[in-house]
């Protein structure tokens, strides 16, 4: 057979082979093998889609973002993480994707101490014990010492198990936390000052022009001998009002700034305090205060003062508290005051067991920053059975270590 001949065969051969084939493609079971074909190809094709979904995603996220593997691997940050790592070479060098998370928190461990907490709290998301995790800690890195609130979320479902990171710079707000903080104990040393000074005024000056007053009424009450009924029930409702006047004029005095303070210290003005609270409100009140603590400084005293005032305070308005118990003792080198009732608790004030910033009132956090002012600390419980309110002072705070705080001058 001739070259030519042979060509003509191969071409007839392979025009049949394609007409079968297209009767083939045509017929229902070629239909439904292509579409499976095409269904098992498009996952693979939106993968790399997907992917590139996320990214951008995250990348539009304000807080530093990496989302981990089951292993522990960084599969993924996100644009504010890779501008921080960059930024901050060689430190975050090891922060990158294809790096081990917990290699980058162990390298961290000698520069941080918190370091080792997130290395623990990240262990536990990766090995299934907790679902969330965490924590605000403080690093040195370009333009200064910055502060982030880490969040780390178990992602666990049907696919493979995803730990997402959040690094949030909560500098700012720290530094505004500060400068609150920093302007509330300007406001209670001020306060403290001007209520000395109102105290005085009104036990030296408006409480002595009454008893002047009282006085003359009594000498015109003499003179003018027996009169008419109706002049002598004036004159001596007059003399009543005048004494009740007085009487209030010296209870705001006290309550201003009580002399027995000064005088006495913290104890002595305890008592007395809680003695005429007991006798106004009708509440029980059960003192258990001990006579050998050594003095505060003006300013340790006149907080703790203050506290006993808002706690009570409370009790009265709030509470529904028929007794407070009230401890002021010295323990494991803490001195402690303890005021704790049999109401109805502080609702909404506390989340987690402590107490919530957000949703406290002006009161309690008066309090707090009243008692972090001469370093010490204020812890609240509270619930259905009551409510305890303890300030807690550390010995170095004690009148030896602790200068008194004058009112600030802007």
């Amino acid at each position: 057979m001739t070259t030519a001949a042979s060509e003509r065969e191969s071409n007839l051969d392979r025009k049949r082979r394609a007409e079968r084939g297209a009767d083939l493609s045509r017929s229902p079971m070629a239909r439904s093998s292509t579409a499976v074909a095409r269904s098992m190809a498009e996952p693979q094709s939106a993968a790399p889609e997907s992917d590139l979904f996320l990214q951008r995603t995250i990348d539009a996220l304000l807080p530093h973002v990496a989302i981990l593997g089951e292993a522990g691997e960084i599969l993924m940050v996100n644009r504010a993480w890779r501008e921080f790592a960059r930024d901050n070479e060689p430190k975050a060098a090891a922060a990158g994707v294809g790096h081990k998370y917990l290699d980058v928190c162990q390298a961290a461990a000698g520069i941080d101490d918190q370091a080792w907490q997130i290395h623990e709290g990240i262990a536990a998301l990766l090995s299934g014990g907790r679902a969330e995790f965490s924590l605000e800690y403080g690093i040195d890195a370009i333009g200064g010492r910055r502060r982030f609130a880490l969040r780390a979320t178990r992602l666990a479902g049907a696919g493979p198990t995803r730990i997402v990171v959040s690094h949030e710079d909560v500098t700012q707000l720290e530094r505004a936390d500060h400068r609150l903080r920093h302007l509330m104990i300007q406001h209670h040393a001020q306060e403290d000052e001007t209520r000395r000074h109102l105290a005085r005024e009104l036990h030296d000056v408006t409480a002595q022009k009454l008893v002047a007053a009282s006085l003359l009424i009594a000498k015109v009450d003499r003179l003018i001998g027996d009169v008419d009924p109706a002049t002598r029930k004036g004159i001596t409702e007059a003399r009543t009002l005048m004494e009740e006047s007085l009487c209030e004029i010296r209870s705001l005095s006290y309550l201003f700034h009580p002399p027995l303070l000064e005088e006495l210290g913290l104890a002595a003005a305890m008592r007395a305090y809680i003695e005429g609270f007991g006798q106004r409100t009708a509440i029980a009140m059960q003192a258990e205060i001990a006579d050998d603590l050594p003095r505060l400084t003006r300013a340790a005293e006149m907080a703790l003062y203050r506290v006993l005032q808002e706690a009570l305070g409370n009790v009265y308005r709030h509470a529904r508290s028929p007794v407070v118990i009230l401890r002021f003792y010295r323990h494991d080198v803490k001195t402690r005051l303890e005021i704790e009732d049999r109401g109805i608790g502080i609702a909404g004030a506390m989340a987690d067991g402590r107490l919530d910033p957000a949703r406290a009132g002006v009161g309690l956090l008066a309090m707090k920053m009243r008692m972090e002012q001469i370093g010490g600390d204020l812890e609240i419980r509270t619930g259905a059975g009551g409510t305890r309110v303890c300030a807690i002072l550390p010995d170095r705070a004690w009148a030896g270590s602790l200068a008194p705080v004058s009112p600030a001058k802007e």
